[in-house]
């Protein structure tokens, strides 16, 4: 179960009802700051506490969409006339007005709903555990559809960019907090790890584009990654808005990956069908594979060959790995990708060189900066 609700309640009200912020054990924020904070950082079963303004409906469907379902109090200092009244309480909106009940009574009853709310029972949730349909999605309705859902599940999307031709490229993952725009076209990005890299993008990208992608479970529940270009259109405190992208296509990577280190190259040893061991310098990997270009086109899509990988010039794994990409680049030039079965031992050391590496390209990226 997710920790113990909480009241999220916005400075306006809190004033009227003479709340302060050390009286109730709550989050006192004004309203805009309250807002995203509950969209960034809100459970499941808080209770909500907002006053009567224009457009709360559309922050109620927004935080509907996030995924908190607990109750949600509109309060006014008058009465509201309200269109869709019994629309808005099905989905758990309660209006109370300061001319129909006393604020002690409002307060009480914001504390009931609070000890209320900690015995409801909310499902377990597995993070990026989406149900998608195949093909992917092939329409702007589909792909908001999509979006949604990982924002309502707060899956993490993984990110790359190349900030120059000079530097390896950096990955990161984020959260899509929420969607903005008169009909949804934007996206807001928060939560980046590590978080420099919004800041960094601002001042070194020029506005470039973002690849991304993200790994869900499909109706047969087997992992399925999407793939994905965000094109910015600001970077901004810690967070980013970009537009929702036109298409999502399949995305064959799976794992977050690093360029290995040009002056500490990573090289693989790998034994054909026929021939002898030919070795090479991978150009990126992860956890998950390795993709690398060499002028060689003995290697079959589909075949499986024993493999060995030098994380560094004491460090050699020995495993087996299969291809699952083969191209022709140019010329006599083969692009290939290779999904990797290395024994669990073997793995912890090629998934602490990720993480290593991954420290090691935001070192660079940061001293360039400075």
């Amino acid at each position: 179960m997710s920790k113990s609700p909480v009241v999220w309640l916005s400075e306006d009200v809190a004033g009227d009802l003479g709340i302060g912020r050390h009286d109730f054990p709550g989050n006192i924020m004004e309203l805009n700051k309250l807002v995203y904070e509950l969209l960034k950082h809100g459970q499941p079963r808080d209770v909500v506490v907002l006053p009567f303004f224009r457009k709360f409906t559309e922050v109620v469907q927004h935080i509907r969409e996030r995924g908190i379902t607990g109750p949600i109090i509109i309060y006014s200092t008058g009465e509201a006339m309200i269109m869709n009244l019994l629309d808005l309480a099905s989905q758990g909106v309660v209006f109370m007005d300061s001319s129909r009940f006393s604020k002690p009574m409002v307060i009480g009853f914001i504390s009931f709903l609070r000890k209320s709310q900690e015995m409801v029972s909310m499902p377990e949730k597995v993070e990026s555990q989406t149900r998608v349909k195949a093909p992917p999605p092939q329409n702007e309705r589909e792909v908001k559809d999509l979006f949604r859902s990982i924002m309502s599940r707060r899956s993490r999307i993984v990110l790359t960019c190349q900030f120059r031709s000079n530097l390896p490229t950096l990955t990161v993952t984020c959260e899509v907090i929420q969607m903005v725009g008169e009909v949804e076209t934007k996206l807001v990005l928060d939560k980046f790890d590590p978080p420099e890299f919004v800041g960094l993008y601002r001042n070194m990208a020029n506005n470039k584009p973002l690849s991304g992608f993200i790994t869900l479970v499909n109706a047969d529940d087997e992992d399925e990654a999407l793939g994905f270009t965000l094109d910015v259109l600001n970077a901004v405190r810690g967070r980013m808005t970009a537009l929702l992208p036109g298409r999502v296509y399949e995305q064959k990577r799976k794992h977050f990956r690093v360029e290995p280190d040009k002056n500490a190259p990573v090289t693989l040893h790998i034994l054909p069908d026929a021939g002898p061991t030919i070795s090479f310098d991978v150009s990126d990997i992860s956890e998950g594979g390795m993709g690398f270009e060499i002028p060689y086109s003995g290697l079959e899509k589909g075949g499986e060959y024993i493999v060995g990988l030098n994380l560094s010039v004491t460090q050699m794994i020995l495993g087996k790995a299969v291809v699952v990409f083969k191209g022709q680049r140019s010329g006599e030039v083969y692009t290939y990708g290779l999904s990797v079965n290395f024994n669990p031992t073997d793995m912890q050391h090629l998934r602490h060189y990720v993480y290593k590496r991954q420290a090691g390209i935001m070192a660079a990226i940061r001293e360039l900066e400075l």
